[in-house]
């Protein structure tokens, strides 16, 4: 496996998604068509509540996280929020995850353990405020808010099946809108 020093691998080609762990380049397998198009769906969503409130910038991936350097990892979740207080901070290539307030991973089988454990585990570590799991196979999404204990704990949909996200106040989200017109296949 080849080794890297981590500013080789923010370089890389932004029409794949690579992570690096402990300086090695792993290839994720490219978002199928659903994982598309819900990764477009919530970007729109989340863009239009973040400019309209000019709180910060959403990000699509493929884009660059580089965790706290004991960690030596760089992820690349499929969406992520940063608030304006750190927008500076974000360089050409990557963000260090001190300034991400929210990352989202867009699941499937070939993904789930790797969100689900790798980098629920990472994320929690860096220390990033939420995390959102959406699973396209099992139209389901999972949301994660850091507490003081510095774990993730989930949160509960309310009663009407809204998230309400404790990082963007005013903000919520019915996952239910994600699975209209996105499918396994194109149409």
């Amino acid at each position: 496996m080849m080794r890297v020093a981590f500013h080789q691998y923010a370089q890389h080609d932004q029409s794949q998604f690579w992570e690096w762990i402990e300086g090695a380049l792993d290839l994720l397998p490219p978002l199928s068509f659903a994982q598309r198009c819900v990764q477009e769906r919530l970007l729109q969503h989340l863009s239009e509540f973040v400019e309209l409130n000019e709180i910060g910038i959403v990000i699509p991936g493929p884009f660059a996280v580089r965790m706290p350097e004991e960690m030596q990892r760089g992820r690349e979740p499929d969406l992520l929020f940063v608030p304006n207080i750190f927008v500076e901070a974000i360089q050409e290539n990557y963000v260090n995850s001190h300034g991400v307030a929210i990352v989202v991973e867009i699941a499937d089988a070939r993904s789930r353990y790797r969100d689900r454990v790798d980098k629920f585990k990472d994320y929690q570590l860096a220390g990033i405020p939420e995390y959102w799991i959406i699973d396209v196979d099992e139209h389901s999404a999972s949301f994660y808010s850091l507490h003081k204990d510095n774990r993730y704990h989930k949160a509960e949909l309310a009663e009407d099946g809204l998230y309400h996200s404790t990082v963007l106040k005013g903000y919520t989200l019915d996952p239910r809108l994600l699975w209209q017109e996105c499918s396994d296949r194109p149409a």
